[in-house]
């Protein structure tokens, strides 16, 4: 009774796949309800399972290519399983799918090939142990083989994002490539037993599903390299950034203070109280712009508004916040700096291209609830273009521009939040929403 269970493809065949895919899976991340979520989709795997293979036997009779659509609808549905039970992007499966089914083909060819060399005939029928050996023991071995060898070194790399998909189509056709003529060398009776079915087409299959997982984690690395590279613009046009704010604050002080010495003098000449009055009032009201001193309960926060504040003040740009600093002190200094100092110098580039009287800029960072909102928003007359939810720059050189906002989406994402960027009625918003750390 058991035998006759286990020995059906459906069964045999997809916790082969499933065993196999489940080691790409071990650190994604999963969705809600996944204990419920991982029984209901197995029941309705196995019930279209058994459906499938009714339907492709009626079909084939006996074709040989026909049973090809068996294990790739195997596949397929192995794939809604995965997409229903891990919160994973679409690239991420299809990396998972190849990569189970080169597992899984792997073990399938290694297995025929150790029969044959070991002097076994190498049957789907016989006793218990053989089967259970041969048809699941050893694939959850090299299942486990493959994760040591390779998945647990490049867990850490980055996603599929900037990948090829071209290369992923590649992937997928040298695969079911090499799962056609597995099953053209296999089926034939007079191909059982002999060198050619039992070592060279599966030694073939093993290469081809070898080569298969190299490519993909080929890809991932050189994925995680064009990622580190990206950072690092970002980083050196942020710091070149930095750089030049500092120094036009500089410029701004040196002028100031030339200034005032002027008035100094003058001030020292005075003999009018009402004149000298006045003047220092003026003088007065010049200087409080160096004493812009902020309070938010953050410090990295409270220097990049000093800074800011004072480049503000010198063209003549309306701002206003209302902060509490303390819902971002879980953030890094750097990422702080970063993240509002983008925002901040993104915001003060649009308004200088409007009037006098229209350069307004609002800040406000709060908790609500789990929630840690911070909202910009800036007067914005003239409605940027938009490209994959960010504004896109209009300047000429546009390779070496733009990483402002790309930087605030990463160090966005980096905090698992949500970023949002728009314009409406004539303002440009710009919106970050980060759990609370206590709340992941």
């Amino acid at each position: 009774m058991i035998y006759t269970i286990l020995e059906n493809t459906y069964i045999q065949f997809s916790f082969q796949l499933l065993i196999s895919e489940l080691v790409f899976l071990l650190n994604k991340p999963k969705r809600n309800h996944f204990s419920f979520r991982i029984v209901t989709g197995m029941v309705i795997y196995l019930l279209l399972a058994v459906i499938w293979e009714i339907l492709v036997i009626r079909i084939a009779g006996d074709s040989i290519l026909p049973y090809a659509l068996l294990y790739l609808g195997y596949a397929l549905m192995s794939s809604v399983l995965i997409w229903g039970c891990f919160d994973i992007k679409l690239m991420e499966l299809v990396f998972i799918l190849a990569g189970g089914y080169a597992t899984e083909h792997m073990c399938f060819a290694f297995s025929r090939i150790s029969l044959y060399v070991l002097g076994y005939q190498y049957i789907l029928y016989g006793s218990l142990a053989h089967l259970l050996i041969t048809r699941y023991l050893f694939y959850i071995v090299g299942a486990v083989t493959i994760y040591f060898l390779l998945i647990k070194g490049n867990k850490d790399q980055d996603s599929l994002e900037m990948v090829d998909v071209r290369i992923i189509f590649l992937t997928l056709i040298l695969l079911m490539t090499a799962i056609i003529m597995s099953i053209c060398w296999s089926q034939p009776s007079e191909y059982i037993g002999t060198l050619m079915g039992e070592v060279i087409c599966p030694a073939y299959s093993f290469l081809c599903s070898a080569f298969v997982l190299i490519m993909e984690y080929y890809i991932l690395r050189e994925n995680s390299m064009k990622r580190e590279r990206e950072i690092m613009e970002q980083l050196i046009q942020l710091s070149d950034s930095q750089q030049k704010s500092a120094k036009e604050v500089i410029d701004i002080i040196n002028i100031k203070c030339h200034d005032l010495k002027h008035q100094i003098r003058a001030l020292a000449k005075m003999e009018d109280s009402k004149t000298r009055s006045d003047y220092l009032q003026e003088v007065q009201e010049a200087v409080s712009i160096y004493d812009a001193t902020y309070h938010t309960g953050c410090k990295a926060l409270d220097y990049v508004l000093r800074e800011k504040t004072l480049l503000f003040n010198e063209y003549q740009v309306q701002f206003s916040c209302m902060v509490d600093g303390e819902a971002i002190v879980f953030m890094t200094s750097a990422d702080i700096y970063a993240l509002m100092g983008n925002a901040l110098d993104n915001a003060l580039e649009r308004v200088l291209q409007e009037e006098d009287d229209e350069r307004i800029i609002s800040l406000h960072i709060k908790s609500r609830g789990q929630m840690i909102l911070i909202h910009l928003e800036n007067r914005c007359s003239r409605e940027p273009l938009f490209q994959d939810g960010l504004p896109v720059t209009d300047k000429e050189d546009k390779r070496n521009h733009g990483f402002g906002v790309r930087s605030i989406r990463y160090i966005t994402e980096k905090y698992d939040g949500e970023l949002l960027m728009h314009v409406k009625n004539g303002r440009f918003f710009l919106d970050i929403l980060l759990p609370q750390p206590n709340y992941k």
